[in-house]
């Protein structure tokens, strides 16, 4: 800011000593101009009376000070007739040029305005040295440059002092943020800080309570993480020393088997605990943005093949459209848990149907069964994490449709349960923006989790 002020005042100073130098110029030539208009009306008065163009008492008149104006009066013929005191002897004049000119004389400078006189043959040349002009404007710059030059001391001072108190409430932060521990994520006090600063603060205590919510969601997501594999961890452990108790190879294999499914539970409750991590905020994707239908349904489906045939389960896929919209893990997971989730609950030998549509402005994907179903009642809990709705004969992690849900959430969609209009059931549809703009509306709104009785 002082380096700004500075730049300023020499910016100042020196339009200053422009307009000055000018200024002063002009007034100097409009005074040589007056004199000589002046000191013509006078000779040419006394040119007409027949007498001396000067009287003799002006011969004797003292010598000028340095300021003053000196004058020659000449012939058109360059003949001097005469020169008042101080004047040089050679004539003021380029050539026979009239009106302003520098001329050198005598080993000065000169400013000259020549004068011709129409009634008679005289020329006035009125001059004064250019040096005394410029010791004058010198003089009148520092008299100038002395007042600037302490409001430019006196204004850095300034500076100074209004940004130590400007920042200084900024340092308090500085210093109060350095001495916090790692987990201390309370707001910092902008009540003292000034309106320039203010506006830092304030995001400072926007970030630090979105860096506290995701902490907390950390928090949350590892405490349920860890309740919920510790059963499977404790059943894995029994199960291993059942096997290791066996007295024969049928009890063995028996205990083998009950092993091998409980560790694929447990695998899938890791997966799907990976896959809910990777759609928490903060998370970084690739940035493709769409992917083809039939691509990620037939990567699902080929994925999802080997459990399908375990329990005999037909998987019919209807629709298609061009392009999916979002980020390509995201729809992947949003439909493998859809499709899984429904292989998960329905009977052995069901029937899971995956639709893709579009109208206006969605791309809709519907996946319905003719499993038990969610009771209406329980809809509104069916996206909570590790729920499982009571009663439910086919175990599960509880944490599908909570990834289907921060899937459609990052995606800027709707989801919405429902009961199928004829059988028992779910039907899952979801609905994903078609275009930019959609998608632009629906980020400034929640995503929209509909639960249709």
């Amino acid at each position: 800011m002082a380096g700004a002020a500075c730049l300023v005042f020499v910016i100042l100073a020196a339009l200053m000593y422009r307009a000055v130098a000018v200024r002063t110029t002009q007034q100097f030539d409009q005074m040589l101009q007056r004199q000589a208009a002046l000191a013509l009306t006078y000779a040419e008065h006394e040119y007409g009376e027949g007498e001396s163009v000067v009287p003799e008492a002006f011969s004797a008149a003292p010598q000028p000070m340095p300021y003053d104006s000196v004058y020659q009066i000449t012939t058109h013929a360059r003949e001097v007739l005469y020169r008042s005191p101080g004047a040089p002897q050679a004539v003021l004049a380029v050539d026979d040029a009239l009106g302003y000119a520098d001329v050198q004389a005598e080993g000065s400078w000169w400013r000259v305005y020549s004068l011709s006189s129409e009634a008679t043959p005289l020329v006035i040349h009125m001059a004064s040295r250019l040096q005394y002009r410029e010791a004058l404007l010198s003089q009148m710059l520092r008299a100038v440059a002395l007042p600037l030059l302490f409001a430019l001391v006196l204004l850095t001072a300034l500076i100074a002092v209004v940004t130590e108190l400007a920042f200084r409430p900024v340092r308090r932060i500085a210093a109060d943020l350095a001495g916090r521990g790692a987990d201390d994520l309370s707001a910092v006090n902008t009540a003292a800080m000034p309106l320039e600063t203010h506006a830092l603060g304030v995001a400072l205590n926007g970030l630090l309570a979105r860096h506290g919510a995701v902490l907390a969601r950390e928090r949350r997501f590892t405490a349920d993480a860890a309740h919920e594999l510790r059963t499977p961890l404790a059943a894995l452990r029994a199960q291993a020393q059942v096997a290791a108790r066996s007295r024969n190879d049928a009890e063995r294999r028996h205990a083998l088997d009950k092993l091998q499914v409980s560790i694929d539970r447990t695998a899938h409750l890791m997966s799907q605990l990976l896959a809910l991590a990777r759609l928490e905020p903060g998370s970084s994707w690739g940035g493709e943005q769409g992917m083809q239908p039939r691509a990620v349904v037939d990567l699902v489906v080929e994925g999802l093949a080997q459990a399908a045939r375990d329990k005999h389960v037909t998987i019919r896929v209807a629709g298609c459209v061009e392009q999916l919209p979002g980020a390509a893990e995201a729809v992947y997971l949003l439909v493998r848990n859809l499709l899984e989730n429904s292989i998960r609950h329905v009977d052995t030998g069901g029937h899971v149907t995956l639709e893709v549509r579009t109208d206006d402005r969605w791309v809709i994907l519907e996946v319905s069964d003719d499993g038990p179903g969610i009771p209406s009642a329980q809809r509104a809990h069916a996206f909570e994490r590790f729920y499982r709705v009571p009663g439910a004969v086919q175990g599960g992690s509880g944490l599908g449709l909570s990834i289907v849900a921060r899937a459609v959430e990052l995606l800027r969609g709707h989801i919405e349960l429902s009961a199928p209009a004829a059988g028992s059931g779910l039907v899952v549809t979801v609905r994903l923006p078609l275009r930019d703009t959609e998608a632009a509306e629906a980020a400034a709104a929640p995503v929209q989790r509909d639960h249709v009785m």
